[in-house]
């Protein structure tokens, strides 16, 4: 990461925020599933995204359509909605070459990174900013509205421009004036590692060997730093964050439990089973059905 990287965020940020003022940023608005798909390309969050096309371009694939994001553009990802994507450049120019923001917001964090083409055809972290800040809740509230205006019609869809183009102002906003009184500042490695964990939980492969690799370090000195800033090992938050994640599907959707199994990282469904018998007590389903009951 550098001091250009971090004003090409801010720069790009401040572009998308003034078009999105003046009402004249293109918004794309994927309508979500009726219900999660748990296997396939890709991946999805529990959150929504927006993608924010600086330059080049990004070919989204979900599982009922695709769409190509061209500089200047921006599209919202609802939550739960498995995507993929693969990015190129319109021609040889420096400023041709592939940049896009993505910004999130989940609990009382929130993020925007500056993505670049790491390897041919995908996306990689070039520069990323980590809040704690007051406008994580609204903002996350801002685009789940956003993406559930989608399927409304046009004054829904107006409505959803107009949500977006506040949550744009509010990461602005955050960005600017930095993190909340008292709230720690975390080491660059970290932060990005919570990203790529985030966005491989439901890839059965992903270990601490090969997140080393995507952070060019090694998977001990990996393992050591996160666990000295978090003072939690870091496969155990791996496996912490699928238990959470298979609970916030059991309770918020109708997919089967091995449909859940795969969505978060499991091998096959009677492993996902014991794991979560282990940590929770209870089978999956009895576990859903104490929820749907209280």
């Amino acid at each position: 990461m550098t001091q250009t990287q971090a004003a090409e965020l801010h720069e790009a940020l401040l572009a998308f925020h003034d078009a999105a003022s003046r009402g004249a940023l293109p918004l794309h608005l994927p309508v979500a599933a009726s219900a999660p798909t748990a296997r396939g390309e890709g991946h999805f969050h529990l959150a929504p995204e927006l993608f924010l096309q600086v330059a080049g371009w990004t070919d989204f694939r979900f599982p009922d359509g695709a769409c190509r994001l061209r500089a200047g553009q921006a599209l919202l990802v609802p939550p739960q909605l498995r995507h993929d994507e693969t990015v190129g450049d319109d021609g040889r120019a420096r400023t041709q070459r592939f940049r896009n923001l993505v910004l999130y917001a989940e609990g009382e964090q929130l993020r925007c990174h500056l993505a670049q083409e790491r390897e041919r055809g995908r996306p990689g972290i070039a520069h990323l900013e980590v809040r704690r800040h007051t406008q994580a809740r609204p903002l996350h509230d801002w685009l789940c509205d956003a993406a559930r205006l989608a399927a409304a019609g046009a004054r829904g869809q107006s409505q959803a421009r107009a949500l977006v183009a506040a949550a744009i102002a509010g990461m602005l906003q955050a960005l600017e004036e930095g993190d909340d009184a008292g709230a720690p500042a975390e080491p660059p490695l970290i932060a990005r590692l919570r990203v790529l964990v985030q966005n491989q939980l439901g890839d059965s492969g992903l270990s601490v060997q090969r997140l080393a690799q995507q952070s060019g370090c090694s998977a001990d000195h990996l393992a050591q730093q996160f666990r000295a800033v978090t003072g939690e090992p870091l496969l155990s938050r791996i496996n912490r964050l699928r238990i959470e994640r298979s609970q916030r599907l059991l309770a918020e959707t109708s997919l089967a439990v091995k449909e859940i199994a795969w969505a978060c990282g499991y091998a096959s469904p009677g492993y996902f089973i014991r794991v979560f018998r282990q940590h929770c007590g209870v089978t999956p389903q009895a576990w859903r059905e104490a929820q749907a009951g209280a």
